[in-house]
């Protein structure tokens, strides 16, 4: 259930990240479109300052002449104005795109991880701590479904979870348990020397074969 929770937010927040993107590209394609015309106009607004300066001594061109220009003038100011707000617009949703796949990738983790979770965990049920685990002694994940095991930060589900240990791991017991979230929480130290906090439901402490 949690794995497949996982799969469809990964899939709304993979959908997300592209029609995000598909908004940036359709502005940055609009501004592309802004800027040609606005150099066409910057061209025109030459040509007719030549003109003005040309016909400067016949009263009649000379007004049609300034009437143009000003009239130029006027849309490439306007356009000005609209290329201002496209480059806003692709800033914001630049934003959004990046959120959006930060989201994505956020969720592609947590359905990687999905498996992970303590048996039990979603259905809430209260797991006691097997009797023999014990400061010091060695500790095994158990194979039985053969999950990982979340190595946390601290004790409790809401923890950040930084590794994953696959089933069979070997560790020492440093410190618990810890009661929260229904499960005993024991601090770890992994024979890599990684540390940190496990639930302690999913520990044995003889190897399996």
């Amino acid at each position: 259930m949690m794995f497949g929770f996982g799969r469809k937010k990964k899939e709304e927040a993979e959908k997300a990240a592209a029609e995000e993107k598909a908004k940036e590209e359709q502005i940055t394609r609009q501004m592309r479109s802004m800027n040609d015309q606005l150099s066409s106009k910057t061209k025109e607004i030459a040509d007719l300052e030549k003109q003005l300066a040309a016909s400067s001594k016949q009263a009649a061109a000379g007004d049609e002449a300034k009437k143009k220009l000003a009239e130029t003038q006027e849309q490439v100011r306007k356009m000005q104005l609209e290329v201002a707000k496209l480059q806003i617009e692709a800033q914001t949703a630049q934003n959004r795109a990046r959120q959006a796949v930060q989201a994505a990738e956020q969720a592609a983790a947590e359905a990687a991880n999905a498996d992970t979770e303590p048996a039990g965990a979603a259905a809430g049920s209260s797991v006691a701590a097997p009797p023999e685990l014990a400061v010091g002694v060695s500790a095994w994940v158990r194979k039985a479904g053969g999950m990982n095991l979340r190595l946390r930060d601290r004790p409790g589900l809401q923890s950040n979870a930084f590794a994953g240990l696959p089933p069979g791991t070997q560790m020492t017991m440093l410190e618990g348990p810890v009661p929260l979230d229904n499960y005993p929480w024991w601090r770890v130290r992994v024979s890599d020397g990684r540390e940190g906090w496990v639930a302690g439901s999913e520990l044995v402490t003889q190897p399996e074969d």
